[in-house]
C-alpha cells in the first residue's frame, strides 16, 4: 500500500492542513484516506481531476486544492501509473 503526504488548501481562507494518506483505485475513482486516527480525512477524486507530473500531483474540487508532494512511500509513482 503506497503512502504519502497530502496538503489540503482551502482556497477561500488559504488555510492548509496536512494528512498522512493512502490511496485506492476504484475504476475511474481514487479514494484518499488518512492513516491517522486522530486526524480523520477521506476524499473521493475522479481520476480525470488529478494532474500528475514527475514530482507531484494536484487536484481541485470546489474551494479546495489537494497537493501530493511526497513520493517517499511511492504515492506519486502509483498515481502516475494510474494516470497512464
Amino acid at each position: 500500500m503506497e503512502t504519502g503526504i497530502l496538503k489540503a488548501i482551502d482556497l477561500k481562507t488559504a488555510a492548509e492542513q496536512y494528512f498522512f494518506v493512502t490511496v485506492q483505485r476504484y475504476a475511474d475513482w481514487i479514494l484518499v484516506k488518512s492513516l491517522q486516527s486522530i486526524k480523520p480525512f477521506e476524499l473521493l477524486l475522479n481520476q480525470r481531476d488529478l494532474r500528475v507530473s514527475a514530482h507531484h500531483a494536484v487536484a481541485a474540487c470546489g474551494n479546495q486544492r489537494y497537493e501530493f508532494n511526497d513520493d517517499t512511500g511511492g504515492l506519486i509513482t502509483q498515481l502516475s501509473a494510474w494516470a497512464g
